[in-house]
This record gives C-alpha cells, sequence and structure tokens, in this order.
C-alpha cells in the first residue's frame, strides 16, 4: 500500500537510505517539496511541533476534505498544543515523543537537587567574591530524603529509578494511582495531600490538561509544611508563577527550580529572576544530545506497523485524555 510521509524534521542521509529500501511504497517529502498537487496526499506527518508554518499545514490538512492525513507523530512528548477535536473529527492517530527524554530530564534534576543540597550555588558565590569556604552546616546528603513526583509516566519512572540509586524514598502521584516499578507508594491526584507532609523535594511531570492547569497554584503552597524543594519539569502553566515567587519568598519553599514557563521565553520583567534560591533553565532539561537518531529510533516500529496495518504500536495519545 503506497502512502505518502512529510518530514518536518529533517532525516539524516543514512536515515532516509534506510526509509527508502524498508519501505519502497513510501514517498517522503520535505517542506520544500510542498505544492497544492502533493498536500493532499499526506498520509503521515513526521516531527510535528507547534511552529507557526507546521500549525498552519496541520489547520489546512484537518480543514480539506480531500486530505489523507492519518497519523500525526510529534516532536515532544507534551501534545497539549494539538487541535484534539479536529484530529479526533477526522480519525487521525497521534504519537508523541514521550521516553526519549526520560533519561536527560532525571539528570536534570538531580543537577538541581544537588546544586542546592550539596551547597554548590553557595560555592559559585563564594567563587565570585574569591572567597574560600562554604557553609558546611548547609550542605545535605539524599539518602533517606522523601522525593514526590507528580507524573509516573516514563520521565516520571527514570527519576525514580535514579532516586533510588541515592537511597531515596519514592512517592508519586497519578491519575489512577497504579504502581509502578521503582515507587514505594503511588497515589491518585484525589488523595495525595498525606504525602505532601512527608515531602523533602516535589517534582512536576504531569501533561497539561485542563484539571493540571495552575495545579500548582496558592492553594497548593499553602499546604506545605516541611520547605520543600520544588522543581518543574513538565509544562509552564501547571505551575502559578506568583505563587511560586510568593512561596519563595515566604520560605514555604526552601528553593525550587524550573525549566519551563508560561508563556517562553519568561519576560526579563517576571519577579522570579530576582529570586536567589530558584535556578532558572531555558526548557533545556529535555535536550538530547543525538536526538534524531533517538527520535527515529521511536518512530521506526510504528511506521513499520503502519505500513502493513494502519495501526500502531507504541506512544499513541489518548485523544480524550490528550496525553
Amino acid at each position: 500500500m503506497t502512502k505518502t510521509m512529510l518530514a518536518m524534521r529533517d532525516l539524516k542521509p543514512a536515515q532516509l537510505t534506510q526509509l527508502q529500501t524498508s519501505f519502497p511504497e513510501l514517498t517522503v517529502l520535505t517542506m520544500a517539496d510542498l505544492s497544492e498537487t502533493n498536500l493532499n496526499d499526506i498520509n503521515i506527518i513526521y516531527g510535528y511541533y507547534q511552529t507557526t508554518a507546521g500549525k498552519t499545514l496541520l489547520s489546512q490538512l484537518l480543514a480539506s476534505s480531500h486530505s489523507q492525513l492519518q497519523w500525526v507523530q510529534t516532536i515532544s512528548a507534551g501534545v497539549d498544543y494539538l487541535p484534539f477535536k479536529a484530529l479526533n473529527d477526522r480519525h487521525v492517530l497521534v504519537t508523541n515523543a514521550s521516553g526519549i527524554h526520560a533519561q536527560s530530564i532525571a539528570q536534570n534534576v538531580f543537577g538541581y537537587l544537588l546544586y542546592f543540597e550539596r551547597a554548590l550555588d553557595q560555592a559559585v558565590v563564594a567563587k565570585s567574591q574569591k572567597h574560600y569556604g562554604i557553609d558546611t552546616d548547609k550542605i545535605v546528603n539524599l539518602d533517606d530524603k522523601n522525593l514526590l513526583i507528580f507524573g509516573p509516566g516514563h520521565v516520571g519512572q527514570q527519576i525514580a529509578k535514579v532516586a533510588k540509586a541515592f537511597n531515596m524514598t519514592v512517592y508519586g502521584v497519578s491519575h489512577s494511582g497504579q504502581a509502578k516499578a521503582d515507587f514505594d507508594e503511588i497515589v491518585d491526584d484525589r488523595h495525595y495531600e498525606a504525602l505532601l507532609a512527608k515531602a523533602d523535594y516535589i517534582v512536576n511531570i504531569m501533561p497539561l490538561t485542563t484539571e493540571t492547569n495552575k495545579f500548582f497554584n496558592r492553594a497548593f503552597f499553602d499546604k506545605l509544611t516541611t520547605q520543600p524543594i520544588f522543581i518543574n519539569v513538565g509544562r509552564g502553566p501547571s505551575v502559578d508563577e506568583a505563587a511560586l515567587h510568593g512561596a519563595l519568598t515566604t520560605g514555604q519553599l526552601k528553593a525550587a527550580a524550573l525549566d519551563v514557563f508560561d508563556p517562553e521565553p519568561l519576560a526579563a520583567t517576571s519577579p522570579l529572576w530576582d529570586d536567589a534560591n530558584l535556578m532558572i533553565t531555558p526548557h533545556t532539561s529535555g535536550y538530547v544530545q543525538h536526538f534524531s537518531h533517538a527520535y527515529f529510533n521511536v518512530f521506526l516500529p510504528n511506521l513499520t506497523q503502519f505500513m502493513q496495518d494502519g495501526t500502531l504500536v507504541q506512544n499513541l495519545v489518548d485523544m480524550h485524555k490528550h496525553y
């Protein structure tokens, strides 16, 4: 069965050769190849992300009664930006890049924790002052600390796995409360408050939905009693940034690290820049050095199955849950 794939992300020469060899019935187009004559031939979009060009193209395809679009492979793990109703109405399948970023994000999370807990933040300041010495009373080991992860998916599970190497106790919060490897306990998102009283560190990696939008708000931070460190490597809109700033100012939080914001980039006028106990990274925690290779390898098993019978075997997005 012949298919046409639009590669919105560049393919390596070896990858293109592999596609041509393994799937001779597959035509691969680039954005430069698009024209009015082949636009409606597209069955697969590879490397979709919400750029202006991408959004315009997808809207055009979903609005066309002649479009043959069947499957969109996004470049991101979070897909909250997609027009789900239109996709669902046209029976278009969506897969994400979930799992590719897990190791990278986990490394960032522990980079943040070690920066604050091993007093590396003090060392940076001391160096700038040419001062040899830090307050060793503020150096903390991660051993036996309690880590609370909101969102025990692929990334959350990798964070939990690393946490166990530090001899930490790991708790999780998910919509279902289903048990997962490397978690000592997981509860559903209606019964997590008892875990807040135990948390030394809180990490958000939840997908963005109507339920998780501004989930970490003033009411949430007001429940904290242990002065935890808060880390957001999930989605920016999940956190009320004004409430977070307040929690840092009042000492409800010991420190925080944010890799995502709402909106991005973070405005120069944001008071978050002035919070001394806040680390800011520019949405780079998921950066993978050899992303093209890892991304293609996630896509390939799905393409193999899709070319056989039109189904997909992994990373399929639930069109009702939006993740």
